[in-house]
């Protein structure tokens, strides 16, 4: 029985920009995970790997606040006499909680397309399969990834031009979070399992003289 791509149910067409943005960091940070060879390994892998996925979480998160609705308290008076303020730059109108396009109604936006190719056929994107990731926590990860990908482009705020509401903001965070947990959880090198054998039946035919 072949398993479901973890990809299905994405919709692949839509014109926030924002979430494009964050589903292109969550698909530079699978691709970094799909190459690893620890992640073969049954046991676990180190600090330092499990260092690098919190903190690559974490980015997920900062641009998910950065795309969450927040716009300013200025009217559109003030915001349209500091865009004609000529001593002003653009480091007086960055704005740390939001994007600017809250403040303001923009253009309509085209549809953009998802620009990946989710069936399992990228070699870059490969499906997390027991045979091509024997660590059970590592595929659970990157199949979370993959839903976070897929929850992103369900959002009914997919339809506008930049943000996400602060509802959905919540939702997705909550499934960073639950990777989060994975790994402070099952990550490093202190929740590895003790694996007495590692080298399981069907690799044997893989072995010097090996045979099935």
């Amino acid at each position: 029985m072949v398993a479901e791509n973890t990809f299905t149910g994405a919709n692949v067409e839509f014109p926030n920009t924002g979430i494009h943005a964050l589903l292109a960091e969550t698909m530079k940070f699978r691709k970094q995970l799909t190459v690893r060879q620890e992640f073969r390994s049954q046991s676990g892998w180190d600090n330092a790997l499990n260092n690098y996925m919190v903190r690559e979480l974490e980015k997920l998160g900062d641009t998910l606040e950065n795309i969450t609705y927040y716009p300013d308290d200025a009217t559109q008076e003030e915001l349209e006499a500091n865009a004609a303020d000529t001593t002003r730059s653009l480091a007086d109108d960055y704005n740390t909680r939001s994007l600017s396009y809250d403040n303001v109604v923009m253009p309509t936006s085209r549809p953009r397309k998802v620009v990946w190719d989710l069936s399992g056929a990228d070699p870059d994107i490969p499906q997390m399969t027991p045979a091509v990731c024997p660590n059970d926590t590592a595929r659970t990860f990157i199949s979370g990834l993959d839903m976070i990908f897929v929850e992103l482009t369900r959002l009914d705020a997919r339809h506008q031009p930049q943000m996400v509401t602060k509802y959905e903001s919540v939702m997705i965070r909550n499934l960073l979070g639950y990777l989060y947990t994975l790994c402070q959880r099952k990550g490093g090198e202190d929740n590895k399992s003790d694996i007495p054998v590692g080298t399981m039946p069907s690799q044997e035919a893989a072995t010097y003289n090996g045979t099935s």
